[in-house]
């Protein structure tokens, strides 16, 4: 989606990543790369958000 408008998901970045973990666990998932890079990206964000809460 070019406006980065997610709809239900949410928009920008944050609603992306929502969208694409929806859509891989109902789907199967894209290549590999791309699945690590984001799975690698989500957890990263995860780890500093619990640093930041510590």
């Amino acid at each position: 989606m070019a406006n980065g408008d997610y709809g239900y998901f949410g928009k920008g970045d944050t609603g992306y990543a929502q969208y694409m973990t929806a859509f891989n666990r109902n789907f199967g998932g894209s290549s590999g790369a791309v699945a690590a890079a984001e799975t690698a990206t989500m957890a990263a964000a995860g780890e500093m958000a619990a640093a930041a809460a510590a």
